[in-house]
């Protein structure tokens, strides 16, 4: 309904008489100290307690320009000052202005008419001036602030009469937190002011709230998104999230670069226009399922990318379903960290072999050459004379020290499941079948030792024979070339040589295996290292149980004079019995078992003076010589009476230049 004369008259008769009684309550005031409270209201009226607590002088002058807008201040308009322009837009009338000041007070911008911009100006109201109460005096800015609400003061209801021509009507705008951020106010001549006045203020005030929070929730979100970009990146392994749809909707560098992708140009776009996932990885993207970590293929193109993939659907909370998180790893990776959490390395040195016997010096000096040597190495010796601990050695002090040390025994394996141990097992894309690496491929970088090599079938002889020449193998199963990089420590028994004559064992494999040959002494073989070793372990195993037991002498000879068929493990396990059954702190001869305490009593050895570990004078040749002459020729018999094995025998006639023929004429 339009405005009517009569109507405009009455409305402009109230507003003279509240200004004129507005104007006898701020002069009672001025004068007595006192008013009709009635007249104000209760915020106005403690806003002019305040001031006259203060000493505030009604007619002070308008404070100066506090200087320059911050950069926080600065910031703060650049975000508000569309919503001022909006709003000053909005009511752009003759006599109005829109304003705006940050949580202190301070006039950060006025836009409006240009009469009450220079009214205003004239009076202080201008940018970079404070509107707080105790340098202003009662204002409508500084009373939102004070009192979180909207507010409107009118003319005398300033308590500075600078300001009594003026109409201020302000909202304040709060955080989310519940702080103020600012506050947005309209100015306008104190005759022209309308109770619409402060609803429009109000209006403004809250779509600028508005527009401040969602800009903080796109900020916050954009910083979230930031820090879960940085997240994916940082992460050792590749992540891709493939959307409902099957489109890659996001995917780090790591991932990129396992698959041979460019991150950028692949993310929107469907996976499988992008590269042929593996069977189990499609089937578990259609049925929403989880996929463990396996060794799977991805078809990209003609090249084959073998990774270890594992898939998780993700579900928010209201059980939408979202995508899917597919982890990425090289194969190679996966490998090193099999190796870590195994134990797959080296843990003994040539420090922790013990012997100074003639025989072990020599087996030392030639596993420190193949040690400084890339070749392969073939350990010779009888079972339990630490064959493993000196592979360790040669492995530890080599260039590859830092990689794997993976053992494999021939004898340990059934004969069907040695390929897939040894070569690994190719995966099958259409039978959903995940692959799986062999040994070969966990000692990549390191070594691989290889025990009892002569019971290897014939043609995995002629796959590991390939693969050490061309540092490539196939897997059982499969067609693909997979880089190795291994040096391989082998083992083998005295029939290898009798299989290489008889065709049954390669001799282009047995050459390369023995590019490097130790032979490492039996104990009997060793003379006083029996004593050396029996003291060494004694004292490892008095400091894991908890004891101090020492053997006597008669015993330590019992020891030194047992032919020990078992080696180093034999006197181990002994000495092990020995400290578990008794209590006693000094073990004498009635303590061993009864076949080391007649070693001690028994008669002395036909050949004790000229076994080859305990004569010096006599040459190896020489006592190989009278060995065989008291045994008649008799092969078996002339390394039993040398204190040696047959095979050991075999390759001394040969170091010497003697033959069968020649000590069967002995």
């Amino acid at each position: 309904m339009p405005c009517t004369p009569l109507l405009m008259e009455n409305v402009m008769i109230a507003h003279e008489r509240l200004a004129d009684a507005l104007t006898r309550a701020w002069r009672t005031f001025q004068q007595t100290g006192t008013c009709d409270e009635g007249t104000l209201p209760p915020p106005v009226l403690r806003s002019w307690r305040r001031c006259a607590a203060v000493g505030l002088s009604p007619e002070g002058e308008f404070p100066p320009e506090s200087g320059p807008l911050s950069p926080a201040q600065l910031s703060l308009l650049n975000r508000t000052r569309s919503a001022l322009e909006d709003m000053y837009q909005f009511i752009e009338q003759p006599g109005f202005a829109a304003l705006l000041a940050d949580a202190s007070g301070a006039v950060l911008a006025v836009q409006g008419d240009p009469s009450i911009l220079h009214e205003a100006g004239q009076r202080g109201l201008r940018p970079g001036v404070s509107l707080r109460e105790e340098l202003v005096g009662t204002n409508a800015v500084d009373l939102a602030l004070r009192e979180a609400q909207p507010m409107q003061t009118c003319g005398a209801e300033h308590f500075c009469c600078c300001f009594h021509h003026l109409a201020i009507a302000a909202a304040p705008i709060f955080a989310v937190g519940g702080q103020a951020l600012c506050v947005l106010g309209i100015v306008t001549h104190a005759r022209m002011v309308h109770p619409h006045t402060l609803g429009l203020a109000i209006a403004a005030a809250q779509a600028l709230h508005t527009q401040l929070h969602n800009e903080q929730l796109l900020a916050e979100a954009n910083d979230q998104l930031a820090e879960l970009y940085a997240a994916m990146e940082s992460m050792s392994e590749g992540l891709m999230f493939v959307g409902p749809q099957g489109e890659i909707r996001r995917i780090n560098s790591r991932a990129a670069d396992t698959l041979g992708l460019q991150r950028r140009t692949v993310a929107g776009q469907p996976l499988e226009e992008v590269l042929t996932p593996p069977l189990l990885v499609r089937q578990a993207l259609q049925r929403r399922e989880e996929v463990a970590e396996l060794e799977l293929r991805w078809q990209r193109g003609p090249e084959t990318v073998a990774t270890m993939c594992g898939l998780r659907p993700v579900w928010d909370r209201g059980g939408r379903y979202l995508g899917a998180l597919i982890t990425l790893r090289p194969a190679r990776s996966v490998q090193q960290l099999v190796q870590r959490v195994v134990g797959a390395h080296a843990t003994f040195s040539f420090h922790d072999i013990i012997g100074q016997s003639g025989a072990m010096r020599q087996a030392l000096h030639l596993s420190h050459l193949a040690a400084n040597s890339s070749a392969c190495v073939m350990l010779l010796g009888e079972p339990g004379v630490g064959r493993e601990m000196f592979a360790q050695a040669i492995h530890k002090g080599s260039s590859r020290s830092q990689g794997a040390f993976v053992a494999l025994n021939c004898a340990a394996v059934p004969r069907a499941l040695l390929p897939a141990e040894l070569f690994g097992v190719e995966g099958s894309d259409e039978r959903g079948e995940p692959g799986r690496p062999g040994k070969l491929e966990l000692a990549y970088g390191g070594v691989l030792f290889l025990e009892q090599v002569e019971l290897l079938p014939f043609d995995l002889q002629t796959s590991l024979l390939r693969t050490i020449e061309m540092r490539r193998l196939l897997r059982t199963g499969g067609n693909r070339a997979v880089p190795v990089d291994v040096r391989i420590i082998a083992t083998c028994g005295p029939e290898l040589e009798r299989q290489v004559q008889e065709g049954r064992f390669r001799p282009d494999l047995a050459a390369r295996l023995r590019a490097f040959t130790v032979e490492i002494p039996s104990l009997r073989e060793r003379g006083d290292d029996v004593l050396l070793l029996a003291n060494h372990l004694l004292l490892l195993l008095n400091e894991r149980l908890g004891k101090q037991t020492v053997l006597a002498p008669e015993a330590l000879q019992a020891l030194r004079a047992y032919p020990w068929p078992g080696n180093v493990r034999e006197l181990e396990l002994t000495l092990e019995r020995l400290l578990h059954n008794n209590e006693k702190s000094v073990l004498t001869l009635n303590d061993l078992p009864a076949a080391i305490a007649r070693a001690a009593s028994g008669p002395a050895p036909r050949m004790a003076g000229q076994r080859l570990s305990d004569t010096h004078a006599l040459s190896e040749a020489a006592a190989i010589q009278r060995a065989a002459q008291q045994a008649n020729g008799h092969m078996g018999r002339t390394a039993e009476l040398l204190g040696i094995s047959r095979a050991t025998l075999w390759r001394k006639m040969a170091r010497h230049g003697l033959s069968r023929e020649s000590l069967e004429e002995c």
